[in-house]
């Protein structure tokens, strides 16, 4: 029976007609007016029932219990403090302080009327538990791990207390003593889900990873559409690199239950890993169909479009984001890089210019903005908002190459050599500042330093395609160390396929003698970067070696085109048969 309804029981015999009379009109705050009856004088021996403590309680209780309704806690929890005052023998109603002390997180002092409950109700087993869950949420997993045990020597049975328990001892490291306890609760009870559901997660902690998931499949034999057992079934099955049999398994989950969103959202993510775009796209429209208000799904939607260049699709996600006004600043930031993708420069730089300081992608949009200032035709402008970053000091080795490779653009060479003088002061290990500032030196005529920071680089990533390719191309113009130059050709285009490098791949060939392998490389780089007028003269020297007139003088005519001062092309021109000469 309802503790109230006992209470009532208790208190009612006390009051005549007319007292239970008054007493309903104080709990429902009705105004009525009495009936026009004669009252007997009061006798020397009547008390009026409403100065009873009990009723003094209950009307406590009840207004506690109208007040919280409202979510009116404070007042709530002063009425329930009042009723516990009136009654403090009545368990319940202290039970009840206890938890609404947790509304207003003052946990402390729900412990401390649970552990009074406790001295004088050892056998409370509703007490125990509330206290246990608020120990182990304070971390006092010792404490939390004795009033469960003296729970469960009460409730035997209680799966929930056994849940609680076993996770107690996990927090506490003891996974084998929760394994076990977790083993024994599901040999008895098959379809305590709950308990699989836990005892595979301690296998994972463990690193029994066959055991987790034949936990999992206990799961999925029973309930073959469990949704959580699902999606963590086939997190293991990812860690564990089964990649097939994950998608097999969220599959399958879909087929049973095509509503299952986030079995779809994992799907997704999974064929994300796997550059399955097209598969993850499909993924993701339906759970956007399945739940068309949530932004999560937008958003990861407006990634995958961007990923795939499907540029107007971007656009469009992220334009919806941002009318609902969530991370303003990321949202701009990507609809920017969905115009840019689009050459909508100036679009892009009014959605982008208003992102503030305080974005986690300030520093990234700045330097999209530069780019974007850069390709329309602003230099300074691309110039004045790198600087504002870096008088902010917002450091990024970056910013330090943009700002130096636009200085450069303009003939600034002595600045742009400051720049990057500054970032490495800062970055000192930076590949990509190091190779910045060696270009710059050969620029600078200064070939012998060029090279000494092209070797420093690689010296601290033997990989970095750019140094390897400098390094080669130099071997290849001096026609000196070849088969060096060779290795490191062949390497850096296996780590960047780049024009260029194609290019003095095919050039060492062409120094080498090896002419057949250059014109596979030399046409490539061509046909790669057709407006190269350096790449063009290396390909009609390719086809005069090889007595190609007519392709040669082709290819002279189109270096002067694209550069009519080049040197020595008129000369090489002119040399070749005079039936093929202008």
């Amino acid at each position: 029976m309802d503790p109230v309804f006992s209470m009532i029981r208790k208190i009612i015999p006390f009051f005549n007609g007319l007292s239970v009379f008054l007493l309903v009109l104080l709990l429902t705050g009705c105004v009525v007016q009495p009936p026009a009856v004669p009252i007997a004088p009061a006798t020397s021996g009547y008390r009026s029932e409403l100065a009873d403590p009990a009723a003094k309680a209950l009307y406590a209780y009840v207004e506690f219990r109208l007040l919280a309704a409202e979510n009116r806690w404070d007042e709530a929890i002063a009425a329930l403090q009042r009723a516990v005052a009136f009654d403090p023998e009545t368990e319940y109603l202290r039970m009840s302080l206890a938890k609404a002390l947790l509304h207003k997180d003052q946990a402390d002092a729900s412990i401390k009327i649970l552990q009074q409950i406790l001295q004088h109700s050892p056998k409370n087993i509703a007490g125990h538990e509330l206290l246990g869950d608020l120990l182990s949420y304070q971390g006092r997993n010792e404490e939390a791990v004795d009033h469960y045990r003296q729970a469960l020597k009460l409730a035997p049975g209680n799966e929930m207390l056994q849940m609680r328990l076993a996770m107690a001892l996990g927090q506490l490291g003891r996974n084998g003593e929760a394994i076990k306890l977790l083993e024994t609760l599901v040999a008895k009870q098959p379809d305590a889900t709950s308990a699989h559901l836990s005892l595979a997660r301690f296998y994972q902690q463990n690193n029994q990873l066959e055991k987790a998931e034949a936990a999992y499949r206990a799961i999925l034999q029973r309930h073959p559409g469990q949704q959580q057992a699902i999606l963590e079934l086939g997190k293991l099955l990812e860690v564990r690199k089964l990649f097939a049999e994950a998608v097999a398994l969220y599959q399958q989950g879909i087929k049973q239950n095509p509503r299952a969103v986030a079995v779809r959202q994992q799907l997704a993510m999974l064929y994300l890993q796997q550059n399955r775009y097209q598969e993850a796209l499909t993924q993701l429209l339906v759970v956007r169909q399945l739940v068309p208000g949530n932004l999560q799904v937008l958003g990861r939607l407006g990634l995958l479009h961007l990923e795939m260049s499907a540029w107007r699709d971007a656009e469009a996600d992220f334009r919806l984001l941002l009318q609902h006004g969530e991370n303003a600043g990321r949202n701009r930031y990507y609809l920017g890089l969905a115009l840019l993708g689009q050459k909508k420069y100036s679009a892009a730089i009014e959605i982008m210019a208003p992102i503030k300081e305080s974005s986690p992608v300030f520093a990234e949009a700045v330097l999209q903005l530069a780019y974007l200032y850069r390709q329309s035709g602003q230099i300074d402008q691309a110039i004045k908002a790198l600087q504002k970053v870096l008088s902010q000091d917002i450091q990024r080795p970056e910013i330090y190459i943009y700002l130096a490779s636009f200085l450069a653009d303009k003939g600034e060479q002595g600045q742009a050599a400051a720049v990057i003088a500054k970032g490495l002061s800062r970055f000192s290990q930076n590949v990509d500042l190091l190779y910045q500032s060696a270009v710059l030196y050969e620029k600078q005529g200064n070939r012998q330093k060029a090279l000494k920071v092209m070797e420093q680089v690689l010296t601290i990533d033997a990989d970095y395609p750019d140094a390897l390719n400098f390094i080669a191309y130099h071997y290849a113009e001096k026609g000196t160390d070849l088969d060096l130059a060779l290795t490191r050709a062949q390497k850096a285009l296996t780590e960047k396929k780049s024009g260029y490098i194609i290019d003095t791949l095919g050039w060492i060939y062409f120094k080498m003698g090896r002419y057949h392998e250059s014109r596979e490389q030399l046409e490539e780089a061509t046909s790669l970067l057709p407006d190269d007028p350096v790449i063009l003269e290396h390909l009609g020297d390719l086809y005069r070696a090889l007595t190609l007139w007519g392709k040669a003088a082709a290819a002279y005519r189109k270096v002067l085109e694209l550069d009519p001062l080049a040197e020595g092309v008129e000369e090489k021109l002119h040399k070749l048969p005079l039936e093929v000469a202008p």
